[in-house]
């Protein structure tokens, strides 16, 4: 019975690895089930001139999309191209943080492929990532690395990724080997001071942006004109011909100046 029951447990330690890589999937299989959802969203000002290029993902059938808000601020119309040549005009923007410079514009569209959003918790830094956008226009690259670190940088969370991202990969999906998306490409660091330096905000952030969405879209144009206002909140601003001091609020279409630090005589 001995020499029968080696036999066994040598056969099944050699069948464990077998099985394991059996259940990776590669790149190809995870950009061939996600591409279609991955899109490149063009913005035109005013005029109607296009300004701008960007990426952006599906997260559900009717259309919204997430991007970066960097993206559509100062949008006042844009186009979204789907990988099969589909065109859409975006409809407004469901919500929006400008402090973690993310967007989710929507489309109106049925039975559109759509990503779903990872859990941020299982994501380690040496995992395989998956990058796809736009870069500089071109609909579709795929570029793969590996996390680098999770880091806090002024008191937001990213994901520092060594795939590659170029100007118009903003917006796209940071893909695991699980098809699932755990970040949005947002920022890179200038070449010239450092190789492979690329962030995604994670997904955790988006989940919480999409419980905040309101149903019917804001006009795009609406985000462009908040914009032009260089200051939210309040704002210490000194008068260049009495020389006082005002707190300067934008609230909605609406400013704000309160005059600050009155002498006692007044």
């Amino acid at each position: 019975m001995r020499p029968f029951q080696c036999g066994v447990i040598v056969v099944c330690l050699f069948a464990l690895p077998v099985s394991y890589s059996a259940s990776q999937q590669s790149v190809y299989d995870v950009v061939k089930r996600s591409s279609d959802a991955v899109v490149l969203i063009v913005i035109s000002n005013s005029a109607g001139e296009e300004t701008a290029l960007g990426s952006g993902f599906l997260v559900s059938a009717d259309g919204e999309i997430v991007t970066n808000y960097h993206v559509i601020k100062e949008a006042h119309s844009a186009i979204v191209k789907l990988s099969n040549g589909a065109f859409f005009p975006v409809a407004g923007v469901l919500a929006s943080d400008s402090d973690k410079d993310l967007a989710i514009i929507k489309v109106n569209g049925k039975n559109l492929p759509f990503l779903t959003l990872g859990e941020i918790d299982k994501l380690h830094v040496g995992d395989h990532v998956i990058a796809i956008g736009s870069p500089l226009g071109l609909e579709g690259t795929v570029s793969d690395g590996i996390v680098s670190a999770l880091r806090d940088v002024a008191s937001k969370k990213w994901i520092q990724t060594t795939a590659p991202a170029s100007h118009g990969n903003s917006g796209g999906p940071l893909l695991d080997m699980n098809n699932q998306v755990v970040g949005v490409i947002t920022w890179g660091v200038n070449l010239e001071l450092g190789q492979n330096l690329n962030f995604a905000a994670p997904c955790s952030e988006v989940t919480a942006l999409l419980v905040a969405a309101r149903q019917q879209p804001k006009p795009l144009e609406s985000v462009a004109s908040k914009n032009d206002v260089s200051f939210t909140g309040s704002t210490l601003w000194t008068s260049l011909t009495s020389g006082r001091d005002y707190s300067i609020r934008h609230d909605g279409d609406y400013l704000y100046g309160d005059w600050v630090s009155i002498p006692p005589q007044v």
